[in-house]
């Protein structure tokens, strides 16, 4: 009776972490460096149905660009730890600067996916309809950017460089300290496919090894998924019983 009221519990959990999923239409990488080093690739998976317009900005100005200027070369500029990264400043390489396919600035498509994970990707902004080249990955559920960042896309892969950048030194107004950018860029063919906003690797288990929960913590959720992998072979061994 214990054994089935901890599972009970578990999948409880577990479901209450379930939500929609999106198709992903396009994926576009990034090799990062810093300084001399190469750092590793982030793959981005887009919304594409979902923002269209973003998408079709964040693309753009990954292969062609504006006025010759694109992704590449720029700097992954601020860093807030256990909150996001930003980068794509295409015009100041600073934090500054707005350049979009569409003009300076172009409207909010929408704001339908939630700030509910890390590994999220979405348009930095000044403040409303100020869309621009800028854009953040979360390295945490942001709820208090719902409603006033767009959404576009996640990490698919590279996790563990975007926390290697979240990570690097900053000074006091969070902005990295050594040059670390986009030396490479391009688009993947991708068949589409559906993906939860929700990311697990980054939620979970990089939080874990960043240091996000106290220690103690981060042992007992350890432990107990032990204690659940256990009780579940002693179940099947059992027969069920």
């Amino acid at each position: 009776m214990g054994f089935k009221f901890v599972v009970f519990i578990f999948l409880l959990i577990v479901s209450r972490n379930e939500c929609k999923k999106y198709k992903i239409t396009d994926q576009v990488y990034f090799d990062v460096q810093i300084d001399n080093e190469f750092l590793g690739k982030i793959i981005i998976g887009l919304f594409g149905e979902v923002a269209p317009l973003t998408c079709r900005n964040f693309i753009e100005l990954a292969t062609i660009g504006v006025d010759g200027k694109t992704y590449v070369g720029t700097k992954f500029h601020t860093s807030i730890q256990r909150i996001m990264i930003q980068g794509g400043d295409i015009e100041n390489d600073d934090g500054t600067g707005s350049m979009s396919i569409y003009g300076r600035y172009f409207d909010d498509e929408n704001f339908t996916i939630k700030h509910e994970s890390a590994g999220l990707v979405a348009m930095a902004n000044s403040g409303p309809n100020t869309n621009g080249c800028q854009f953040i990955i979360t390295t945490m559920a942001c709820p208090w950017l719902d409603e006033k960042n767009v959404i576009f896309g996640k990490v698919i892969k590279g996790a563990e460089v975007v926390h290697k950048i979240e990570h690097l030194k900053t000074d006091v107004n969070d902005k990295i300290l050594r040059k670390v950018f986009i030396s490479g860029a391009g688009v993947i063919k991708t068949d589409p496919f559906y993906e939860t906003p929700k990311n697990y690797e980054l939620s979970l288990w990089a939080w874990l090894k960043a240091g996000w929960f106290p220690l103690s913590f981060s042992f007992a959720i350890l432990i107990f998924f032990q204690f659940i992998m256990a009780q579940l072979n002693k179940y099947e061994l059992g027969g069920g019983n």
